[in-house]
């Protein structure tokens, strides 16, 4: 497919396609967290974050995010350093480069500002690894290994000798049992589509079973919760995780709350 294609800074024109994580028109929950996100975003640039958009044929295609590692509420930690917590290109853009000149943009921004280097967290060996966050991808690209755990790859780009390399989260939590109660411990953060609209199905269904439910909710949007438990995005009930990769489904959940009712009164 032909067509011109270019890169700019998001626009408010553009605002929908990146906040929907390029899912646009699809659901009312979709548009509903994007709202949300959208907030999110005009917060986050007011501390440095950078949003931006490439385009083909003058409709976005694909969108990337630099933040400050300071305000990266998915990780990783650092000082100095650029955060590039999503990078994505839609599948009718491919092949034309768009991804590359995505981190060109955001790397000439981190420069000028005087950043010391970029960072990013990638995946080796998911079943999403080929479309979300592929490691290689990014290794192709000049980016470092710093260290990898299990699927997770965490890698950086340097751009000054003084630059320290990041470091990944240290995952920190501990149970604490309510007598009588389910408790549900909701670990999430605002950046992450998957993450705030799962968090909204949680408090969703918690509220069905009235009295019965503990919910507890840390959101990594709030620096000293990130930096105290170091878990951007979980779901524990009473201390068991469960996790599906993609959005909790609203069953799912419900399962996971009336079992642990179910061994509660066994």
């Amino acid at each position: 497919m032909s067509g011109s294609v270019s890169i700019r800074e998001m626009r408010p024109e553009d605002e929908y396609f990146v906040a929907t994580c390029s899912h646009t028109y699809e659901s009312e929950e979709i548009d509903s967290a994007a709202g949300r996100r959208r907030e999110l975003f005009a917060s986050l640039r007011r501390r440095g974050a950078r949003f931006k958009v490439a385009l083909l044929d003058g409709e976005p295609v694909g969108f990337a995010y630099g933040l400050p590692i300071e305000h990266a509420s998915w990780g990783p930690l650092g000082d100095g350093l650029v955060a590039v917590p999503c990078l994505c290109v839609t599948d009718i853009a491919t092949g034309r480069g768009l991804g590359r000149r995505l981190l060109e943009a955001i790397e000439d921004d981190a420069r000028r500002k005087g950043r010391l280097g970029m960072t990013v967290i990638a995946y080796r060996g998911l079943y999403g690894a080929e479309w979300f966050m592929p490691a290689t991808y990014f290794e192709r690209l000049g980016f470092e290994v710093v260290v990898e755990k299990g699927s997770t790859v965490l890698l950086w780009k340097p751009f000054a000798a003084s630059a320290v390399p990041p470091q990944l989260l240290e995952p920190e939590y501990t149970y604490q049992p309510i007598p009588g109660k389910v408790v549900i411990d909701l670990f999430w953060n605002g950046f992450c589509q998957t993450s705030a609209i799962e968090a909204q199905r949680v408090r969703d269904i918690a509220a069905e079973f009235e009295g019965k439910v503990v919910l507890n909710e840390y959101c990594a949007e709030d620096r000293d919760q990130l930096l105290c438990h170091q878990i951007p995005r979980a779901i524990f009930v009473n201390g068991v995780e469960i996790g599906w990769g993609y959005e909790a489904p609203r069953e799912g959940i419900r399962r996971a709350i009336e079992q642990a009712l179910a061994e509660a009164n066994a």
